[in-house]
This record gives C-alpha cells, structure tokens and sequence, in this order.
C-alpha cells in the first residue's frame, strides 16, 4: 500500500509547485496589466450599474469613456461588459474600491470559489472504502492546479461560480432534490458563463426527469426577473444583442472549444462559424444521451454529467483557458467514478480508468499551455480543443459501459428518477 502512495505524493508535490508558480505570477501583475485583464470590464458593468445606467448598460457609447478613464494612460481598446444584470449587481461592491484594489480582492474570491468546489467535490463523491485519503488529497490538488487555474487567477474571471454551482447540483441530485440541482445550475451558469451551460442544459433535456426541468425552468425564470427588476427590458435586450455579436468580436483560434480548432484552420470568416455550429449541435446531441443514460440507470450520474460538463465546453461558441476550470470539480468527480471501476488496481495500473482520466486532464493542460505560448499555431493549429474531444470521448465510452462500482445507498438510487442502481 505504500507504494501506491508514492504517484499520489507526486502528483501533490507537482501540483502545489503550479499553484505556488501560479500566485507568484499573480503578484507581479502590474497596474498597466490589470487594466488590460478581463476583469476591468466586469469593474466597468458594476459601476455603471451603481451610477444608475440600467437600461443602456451594454451600450458601447456609455462603456468607452469609463473604461478609457480606468485604464489611462493606456490607450487599449473597450473591452466591453457581456455578462448579465446579476454579474453586474454581484461586482458592485468591488467598485467601491480603486480598480487594483477591487481586482486583488475579487481575484482571491474566485480562487476561494474554485477551492470550495473542488473541496466539495472530495467531500461528495463515492471514494471505495480502500481509497487512501492522500489519493482524495491528490485528486483535489490536481483538479486544481490546471491550466485554467492560472489563467483565471491572473483575469480574475467568473468561471469559478459555474464550478461551484456544477458539484451543488451534483451533490442535490445525489440527495434526490431533482429541482434544486437544476436551479442551482442554471442560476450559476447564467449570472455570467450562460454560453458554457449549452451541453449542460442538452444533458437535462436528455435526462427527462420532470423534476429537473421544472428546476431549470425555475432558475431560468428567477434570473430573468432579477434582471428585469435590475435593468428594465431595454438593458435585457441590450445583453442579448450583445451577448450575440461577442462571437465576432475576437479571433476564433484564440478559444478553447472547438470553434478554436475550426478558426485557426479556416478564419474568422462565415464558413468557420457554420463548421462551428455544426460541431456545437453534434456536441449537445451528445450530452443529450448522456442524460438519457442516466434516465436509464442512475448509477450513470457521475462519468455522464463529467462528459456533458466537457462537452459543454466543447459545444460553445466563446471559451478561453479560464473557462476550463469549469471542469476541475468534474475531474475529481470522475476519478472517483473511474476508481470505483477499476477495484483494488485503480491507483497502481496505468491503464486503469483513474489514469485516463488523469491523462486526459493533463492532456487538456498541456495543450491549453502550448496554445497560449505560440498562439495556436502549432500544427494542427488550436490543440485545447483536440484534446477536450479526446477527453468527451472517452467519456462517452465510459458512459456506455457497465462497470464495477460501489453500491450506494438505495435512498440515493430512488432520489434520481426512482432507477435503482445497477452493479
């Protein structure tokens, strides 16, 4: 048994050295490099929403001057403010604080959000009973020491909130709360990340289960009334308009999903947004099997909900490196499904599921760090999105096998749909 505790130790010296590189990186960002971060567009949507700009929020007129005054005197273009009314509400706050300032602060809370969500995806899911704790300690740190960790840290970006809210929606449907893990979800993706929930909400359509879709439905409805109370119908539809035109605005081989892959091939131009499109419906159908596998045999749940979170990503039209931390509860969950798989062997054998799993995710790393260094150029062009294929089709195929698991509580079975596990 000691021996197989060796990898384990390795892989958290390996991922603790990352975390560490990555918060020295953090700490020598600069003024000049904090205005040019993403997350001066959220500083500039709470401001404006402070100062009373409800109904033309999104508009470019009224978001240029402030941004120009935040970030003189660099002369660096709008980066303009496309998350909903309620990202707006929620970084308010922030702005009551001078723009370095409140980007430290809200940097630290989105790295607080991710450690939450990978320490209750640890805490949640179905470890067997033989699992040394340092292997739950070593899925936690690599699940949190990704590419998108760094990246996200440095753009003090929102995908954490879709994290956290991805394994609360988890951890409600193992308890059988069908509608309050569809509500939590919906309301996380859509207070700032809605363009990543496509698959995701595909694996809820697929599912079938009343219950979730009334949960969906739910959170759906509540976020559109928070946010006409916050903007009125003329802001909503200029979130809408502009939310729509953001797949214009940059370059498509700069992204993560697999529009990226298309656009560093073919451009920017029509013919790539259609292939893109295509890919995204291909995607989704995908993640609706996934939840019709689950309809059929709940004991699905974990590898199939880890497929659609990274089909998701794959499917959607706008995703950067920081969006990939939307999978780092997901790799803990599915290390803990592979390793129920697998028996006694799962953490020595290197062919085991527990393995693919930690190879596709070191895959995914890898190949979001290469893309960022050479600027997707390296033949054949955007890799992040090859490797996020790789990893959905293993997925997939997990999703359609019947492996040996750990029976869990029949409560449990019953809670997601009353399908009684299978072994």
């Amino acid at each position: 048994m000691s021996g197989s505790r060796r990898p384990a130790r390795l892989i958290i010296a390996v991922s603790a050295a990352l975390l560490v590189a990555y918060a020295v990186i953090w700490t020598q960002v600069s003024s000049f490099d904090i205005g040019r971060s993403d997350f001066t567009a959220f500083y500039v949507g709470g401001t404006l929403l402070r100062e009373g700009h409800t109904g033309d929020l999104y508009s470019q007129a009224v978001q240029q001057p402030l941004h120009a005054e935040l970030i003189a005197p660099d002369r660096e273009g709008n980066l303009p403010f496309v998350n909903t009314p309620v990202a707006a509400a929620l970084v308010l706050p922030a702005t009551f604080l001078p723009l370095d300032t409140a980007y430290r602060v809200w940097s630290l809370l989105e790295l607080a959000m991710l450690i939450l969500a990978v320490a209750l995806a640890v805490r949640s899911v179905e470890w067997p009973a033989a699992t040394p704790r340092i292997w739950q300690a070593a899925a936690g740190a690599v699940a949190l020491a990704g590419m998108g960790t760094w990246t996200m840290f440095v753009q003090a970006q929102w995908t954490p909130v879709l994290a956290l809210g991805l394994v609360l929606a988890y951890r409600a449907w193992k308890r059988g709360h069908l509608a309050t893990g569809a509500a939590v979800l919906v309301v996380s993706a859509g207070i700032a990340k809605p363009h990543l929930a496509l698959g995701l909400l595909a694996f809820l359509l697929g599912w079938r289960e009343r219950r979730v879709i009334a949960g969906a439905v739910a959170g759906a409805v509540g976020l559109v009334l928070v946010s006409l109370a916050l903007v009125g119908p003329a802001g909503v539809a200029g979130f809408v308009g502009i939310l729509a035109s953001s797949t214009t605005r940059w370059e498509l081989a700069t992204m993560v999903s697999f529009i990226g892959v298309v656009g560093s091939l073919f451009g920017n131009g029509l013919a790539s947004h259609l292939i893109g499109l295509a890919v995204s419906a291909l995607a989704c159908a995908a993640a609706v099997w996934m939840g019709t596998a689950v309809r059929r045999d709940s004991s699905r749940l974990d590898i199939a909900l880890t497929g659609a979170a990274v089909l998701s990503l794959i499917a959607s039209p706008h995703a950067y490196p920081d969006d990939l931390v939307m999978l780092a509860p997901m790799v803990v969950i599915g290390l803990a499904a592979g390793a129920r798989r697998a028996g006694s062997s799962a953490w020595t054998a290197i062919t085991s599921p527990v393995a693919l799993v930690l190879g596709a995710w070191a895959l995914i790393t890898a190949a979001a760090c290469i893309d960022l260094i050479d600027g997707a150029t390296f033949p054949p062009g955007q890799l992040a999105g090859w490797a996020l294929a790789v990893a959905a089709g293993l997925a997939c195929v997990a999703t359609g096998q019947r492996g040996r698991r750990v029976p869990v509580p029949m409560v449990r079975a019953a809670g997601l749909g009353g399908v009684q596990t299978r072994s």
